[in-house]
């Protein structure tokens, strides 16, 4: 087995090892560690291996240029793209199998930088990739709030969040549930990451004038019982989806913003009727990705003892005694402290109280006091919820939510330790 571990080293074994089995090693060693994305990437005399794991960029490892670029072009061949093309970007898609038997997908992206290439990978693994509903780290409180959303016949379900927030993985996790052969399902997708057996999946093509809008329209003349977009970034993409919920259809969809009520206000901001609006939604999900302390090794913080629980968050305690984390590092989570990526989410079921005040166009700011009166749990205090759950430590927390009660929860700590 090729070591990935020594960084300095930039030349000597590696080049006893054809590329190819060195790219599936690589690959291999990636997906046991879970990693989304792998880089192999030009610098200044050298060629630099990386993968983003668990949201976080670690470099793996150095390569002399020349066997570097030659395992560039391999993997460049792997994905079908040009393997000699190095003035223009290129992009592919393959499969791979790796030493242990695993099969992984790759959608690879190169483009030109001031020292040659940086050749971009993102691994999908059709095992651990696409998990179910149940499996994405939420609550079981949130679990079944989703799949009271998803048993509805119609209606428009919003996923949202930033860039990197696992707004896919639930989406597709929500596709599985749904997928029982019972519905009609079309997705739209920029593009499709996982293929789903029974499912109409297209892709969009702007090159030929189909983005998710023209897609759309096409796709409401198949008859289908569920639509999912994979973003809504126009007017007429939401308007379409809205009139798509409403008239009798299930439609999720994403789009980008920081909370729950501000997706609503995004809507909003293309256009759309809110009274209509108000009528066609169902709920919305805002989440953030954050890392789940390695249950084995985690070690109790310092100065955390008698943490009190405010009353909002008592229900998600499950009558554990609230205990404060800190990473520490084993053989079981590669000594990084986590070991897998959960989704913390803040969920908006509109009823009564929430569409009137969708249909008389409250702001964004009030809609969130609404909701919090009516029984929705702010992602902070989810994240609250987590931090004394022991799920995830402070630190990680105040790296995905703005909080002031959070942060100075984190500072006591520091100060205690």
């Amino acid at each position: 087995m090729i070591d990935f571990e020594d960084l300095d080293k930039a030349e000597g074994e590696t080049e006893l090892s054809p590329p190819e089995l060195f790219a599936a090693n690589l690959i291999e060693w990636s997906l046991e560690r879970h990693a989304s994305d792998l880089f192999v990437s030009d610098i200044d005399g050298a060629i630099l291996i990386s993968v983003r794991r668990l949201g976080r960029i670690e470099p793996v490892r150095k390569l002399a240029r020349d066997y570097g670029r030659r395992l560039q072009g391999h993997l460049r061949v792997l994905a079908g793209a040009d393997a000699g093309e190095s003035v223009r970007p290129v992009e592919g898609r393959g499969n791979i199998t790796t030493p242990d038997g695993s099969k992984a997908h790759l959608r690879l992206s190169s483009i030109p930088t001031l020292y040659g290439q940086d050749v971009s990978i993102r691994l999908f693994d059709p095992v651990r990739g696409a998990r179910p509903l149940d499996q994405l780290g939420m609550d079981s409180v949130d679990v079944r709030s989703i799949e009271h959303l998803i048993g509805q016949r119609s209606g428009l379900i919003l996923v949202t969040g930033p860039v990197a927030s696992g707004k896919s993985s639930t989406l597709y996790a929500m596709m599985k549930r749904l997928n029982d052969g019972t519905r009609k399902i079309h997705t739209i997708e920029d593009p499709i990451e996982h293929a789903l057996s029974g499912v109409m999946q297209s892709q969009t093509n702007p090159r030929v004038g189909l983005g998710f809008a023209e897609l759309l329209t096409v796709v409401l003349r198949h008859s289908p019982d569920v639509i999912m977009i994979g973003e809504i970034r126009d007017r007429q993409t939401a308007e379409t989806a809205i009139r798509a919920g409403a008239s009798g259809q299930l439609v999720l969809a994403t789009v980008h913003s920081t909370s729950t009520a501000e997706a609503v206000d995004m809507m909003l901001q293309y256009d759309s009727d809110h009274v209509f609006l108000a009528n066609a939604l169902s709920g919305v999900i805002n989440q953030r990705l954050v890392r789940r302390l390695c249950p084995v090794c985690r070690k109790p913080a310092s100065g955390t003892d008698n943490r009190e629980v405010p009353e909002r968050i008592r229900c998600r305690m499950k009558d554990a005694q609230p205990s404060i984390f800190d990473p520490f590092g084993c053989h079981l989570c590669h000594e990084g402290g986590y070991d897998q990526l959960i989704a913390l989410p803040e969920i908006m079921l509109v009823d009564e109280t929430i569409e009137a005040a969708i249909a008389k166009r409250v702001s964004a700011t009030e809609l969130e006091m609404i909701c919090a009166e009516d029984g929705m749990l702010r992602l902070a205090e989810v994240a609250h919820s987590y931090v004394l759950r022991g799920l995830t430590s402070l630190d990680e927390i105040n790296r995905a939510v703005t909080d002031p009660h959070i942060a100075s929860m984190q500072h006591h700590s520091k100060n205690a330790g």
